[in-house]
């Protein structure tokens, strides 16, 4: 296995873990709960797989497109929209696929003001844009070479073993969510 592919499993695992954190921290501030926010790991395989295909596609804010360097503060604007763009798409269509094939909502947004369908709403799109933003600015490539300098000391079947326990963790819990009609909840705890 290729050290790049290694670091991208590793950098995906991370980010899987980071945005659960973020999901978190936003319930807790808008509706007072924490939870497992539908799976059984501590994982959104999403955040890591988008954050890491914006690295590959776009780069960072800093080097847009992996090569193009764009005047300041441009670079930022122009980064900020196209992640608060995709956002908005992957909302969109994330939340009506899960709508199609497990036949409930999987969360709505009809209750935030300038909301665009009940997946997506200007000021998620901002708010997630602008983290990822933030994040690629000046955590992805810090945590990127750190990852690359001890990924020879893991053994290739550590790495295919955090892959696979990811995808099984997304499969049996999406699984759980289409038995149950409706959410997979493990655990939560109420703050008010």
């Amino acid at each position: 296995m290729k050290n790049n592919l290694k670091i991208d499993i590793i950098m995906i695992t991370v980010i899987s873990f980071i945005g659960f954190c973020v999901e978190d921290i936003w319930m807790i501030f808008r509706y007072g709960i924490l939870d497992n926010r539908n799976m059984y790991l501590p994982f959104l395989l999403g955040y890591g797989l988008l954050v890491v295909a914006i690295y590959y596609i776009f780069g960072t804010p800093r080097k847009t497109f992996n090569k193009i360097e764009i005047k300041k503060p441009f670079n930022y604007i122009v980064y900020f929209l196209i992640c608060a763009f995709i956002v908005s798409i992957g909302e969109l269509l994330l939340g009506i696929t899960v709508e199609k094939l497990l036949g409930y909502s999987y969360w709505d947004y009809s209750t935030i003001p300038f909301h665009i369908t009940k997946y997506t709403s200007i000021p998620t799109s901002i708010g997630f844009g602008l983290i990822i933003t933030l994040f690629m600015n000046f955590t992805y490539e810090p945590i990127r070479i750190k990852i690359s300098k001890i990924v020879n000391k893991i053994p290739v079947i550590v790495i295919i073993l955090i892959l696979i326990v990811l995808l099984i963790d997304f499969v049996l819990s999406f699984r759980t969510m289409y038995l149950n009609n409706g959410r997979n909840i493990v655990w939560l705890i109420r703050f008010r």
